[in-house]
């Protein structure tokens, strides 16, 4: 286990090293970052948004009852 975590732990050192070098790419990487969870969020909420809309909607418009055919 304390491999993985060394090796890890130097993966990610190295990655900060080469990301304080050109800081357009670390800006980058926040916006995708932060892009992604907007969406996530977006899409969570309009799922529930939805979700409200559907229930009210089987609420208060029950389906029509047929009758049957005419003669």
């Amino acid at each position: 286990m304390t491999g993985a975590t060394e090796e890890a732990s130097k993966t990610a050192q190295s990655m900060i090293e080469a990301l304080k070098s050109t800081p357009v790419i670390l800006a980058i990487l926040i916006f995708n970052i932060a892009w992604m969870a907007m969406v996530a969020w977006t899409t969570h909420e309009n799922g529930e948004r939805w979700e409200r809309t559907v229930d009210l909607a089987f609420k208060y418009c029950p389906p029509m009852r047929s009758e049957g055919p005419k003669p």
